[in-house]
């Protein structure tokens, strides 16, 4: 008797830590489709992308990062410096218009402690952001604001084996795309980052991943 209230207690207690655990995260995916436990709304996790749910608290919500993803020649024999294609999902409130919050972003003499926040997890805005297209952006009864560039980067790469204390210097450029989108003083920024030269072609996946976002009526 006492075996089976002791494994009773064990399920029960393992339960509670499960549920509690479910609750300090900002959502779950259920079936492929990520669900935001406090924003409402929802987006679809294709299969060739992992992906990583934040804290409830956080302002990043979701992270996903491709599977398998092609390596740039100069990281050939270092491919840990390729830069892993990436999709934030970051979630944060404002009383401005989507278009006068996106040119607070963009603005290189704006500064506040919000942008500085924001700028940290979505990278393709850091240092010297080139601006390829911005324009708005229709998916079923969504309305919002799409910008697409790039950002140049120079690594020094040490190839593995090389006895040489200095590494070859490389320079090349990040391509980039971030959605907004707001409900109510809500805005969700959807970013993708991704080597340049792969950017076209996986742009066309982060499209499709876009077009499955919708807020969650009540």
């Amino acid at each position: 008797m006492k075996k089976i209230i002791t494994a009773i207690v064990i399920i029960c207690v393992t339960f509670s830590v499960t549920m509690a655990k479910k609750k300090d995260l900002a959502g779950e995916v259920v079936q492929g489709v990520y669900v935001d436990s406090i924003y409402d709304f929802s987006l679809n996790v294709p299969e060739a992308w992992n992906y990583t749910v934040k804290k409830a608290s956080s302002n990043v919500r979701v992270i996903l990062s491709k599977k398998q993803y092609d390596i740039p020649i100069q990281f050939q024999e270092a491919s840990n410096y390729t830069l892993v294609p990436k999709i934030t999902v970051y979630v944060d409130s404002t009383s401005l218009a989507m278009d006068q919050f996106l040119d607070s972003l963009l603005s290189n003499a704006y500064k506040s402690k919000q942008k500085n926040n924001i700028l940290s997890e979505l990278k393709i805005l850091n240092g010297n952001f080139q601006l390829k297209k911005r324009a708005k952006m229709t998916m079923g009864e969504l309305s919002g604001f799409r910008v697409e560039g790039q950002l140049r980067y120079t690594l020094e790469v040490q190839r593995s084996g090389s006895e040489s204390d200095k590494g070859d210097i490389v320079a090349d450029f990040y391509g980039g795309s971030i959605f907004f989108v707001k409900n109510g003083n809500t805005i969700v920024m959807i970013h993708f980052i991704s080597e340049w030269r792969y950017f076209d072609v996986l742009d066309q996946d982060f499209t499709r991943i876009l077009e499955t976002f919708k807020f969650l009526k009540k």
